[in-house]
């Protein structure tokens, strides 16, 4: 399987990654060099190719442009090891054959004490930069000068190559900190891993069930041209998805294509306008997506998922991957995303437990009514009551007061749920 890498970094990088990779002709690479890390978004934006993988010779330039990276593409950066540092050191030391008094940046501090230390050399002076986060090329570039002009270090080690190119045109002592061969090589095998198994959940069938319904009793009998309208909007997805439609009730249409395409149409399962129904539509236009192994698998996803859906007023989608995942309603604010696992196992308490603590978390709120509950959960009151009891009795859930009433009845409990032993009930459910 031939994967395209885009190889993003300065010059001097990328033949770096660029001759390690001549080792793997599997995979096609892309040369995108940039002469300054903060150049790296308009690179990116720039280039019309789409790549399998975006790989970044720092985390300056991968953290800058997360946001640019196609939803089906792997990106990752070669990380710090420590490899580099005593390969920096050493040129340093043979050098000068002795130790001087050194600025680094891009290696953590820990790392520096723990080098002299396993060294024996306690009487080394240094220097660290944080680099955690985004690091303006600029500020880094004053701060090592600074501390050269003021007298402080006799050598600048820096991992951003645009501060070694502007220090070493300044004729300041500087050395370029990086990474190793062998740690660009195990970068790059990290990096078929990802793609392969990216590649791999994007041809995972997918399976789609539409399931109409009219407002009210008879409708389709009055109106026979409402199915016909539903089915045109259907029909017009099934092209876009390059999917096979089948259909045997017009109310219900199944059509089945693969993960990579529904993500991409669906700009990741967010955007959903063939469930907006248009002038003069009538009736609502449930969706039900499910994925798995098999098609057998990916159907019955599916047919689970419609059924969540047709119990959201009005229209919905949800999803129900291959994991047993359940994600809905989705393209809303209010998306919800729990699992089934142990509903399958018959233990509907943890279910239901999984979705509340996935509600909870969406609203932002830990006091709650069985009413709110009922609401936002689209559930039963009394299943509201169940559930509440169940986290009472785990002393997940407690009475705090009650609600306050403008209208006659009587007023709601308010409950105050603790997220933290909620949530360790919740990982202590997944343990085997």
């Amino acid at each position: 399987m031939s994967l395209s890498f885009a190889v993003i970094g300065p010059k001097l990088l990328v033949d770096d990654i660029c001759e390690v990779l001549k080792e793997f002709p599997q995979i096609e690479p892309t040369k995108l060099i940039y002469d300054s890390e903060k150049n790296a978004r308009d690179l990116l934006t720039g280039s019309m190719e789409v790549f399998d993988v975006y790989f970044f010779s720092g985390d300056v330039p991968f953290l800058t442009t997360q946001d640019l990276i196609p939803s089906h593409a792997c990106s990752l950066f070669i990380p710090f090891d420590g490899a580099e540092l005593y390969k920096v050191i050493l040129q340093i030391y043979r050098h000068y054959h002795f130790f001087p008094i050194i600025s680094f940046d891009g290696v953590p501090a820990k790392n520096l004490r723990e080098f002299f230390g396993e060294i024996e050399i306690s009487n080394v002076k240094w220097y660290s930069k944080n680099m955690d986060g985004f690091q303006n090329s600029e500020e880094l570039y004053e701060h090592h000068m600074n501390l050269w002009q003021e007298g402080k270090v006799q050598v600048v080690a820096t991992s951003i190559h645009s501060v070694y190119q502007r220090l070493k045109e300044n004729q300041l002592p500087v050395f370029f900190i990086k990474s190793t061969r062998q740690l660009i090589r195990d970068t790059i095998n990290q990096a078929l891993w990802l793609a392969r198994d990216q590649k791999k959940q994007l041809a995972q069938i997918t399976v789609l069930q539409f399931k109409i319904e009219p407002n009210e009793e008879g409708k389709y009998e009055r109106d026979k041209s409402v199915p016909d309208r539903f089915q045109k909007k259907i029909t017009d997805f099934s092209k876009r998805l390059f999917a096979s439609t089948t259909s045997g009730d017009p109310s219900e249409y199944t059509l089945y294509t693969t993960r990579g395409i529904v993500e991409k149409v669906t700009k990741d399962f967010t955007n959903f306008p063939i469930l907006k129904n248009g002038n003069g539509e009538v009736g609502t236009i449930n969706l039900g997506i499910g994925m798995g192994d098999t098609v057998e698998r990916a159907l019955y996803n599916a047919n689970r998922a419609v059924e969540f859906a047709v119990r959201n007023p009005g229209n919905s989608a949800y999803l129900i991957d291959d994991q047993m995942k359940v994600l809905g309603p989705l393209g809303t604010r209010n998306t919800l995303d729990y699992s089934l696992i142990d509903e399958q196992r018959g233990d509907f308490v943890s279910t239901s437990v999984r979705k509340m603590f996935s509600w909870l978390q969406i609203i932002q709120k830990n006091e709650v009514t069985t009413r709110e509950i009922s609401v936002g959960m689209n559930t039963g009151e009394r299943n509201a009551a169940r559930m509440i009891q169940k986290l009472k009795e785990k002393g997940i859930a407690e009475a705090i007061g009650s609600e306050s009433m403008s209208q006659r009845g009587r007023p709601r409990p308010i409950y105050r749920i603790d997220l933290q032993r909620l949530s360790e009930e919740i990982k202590g459910r997944n343990k085997p």
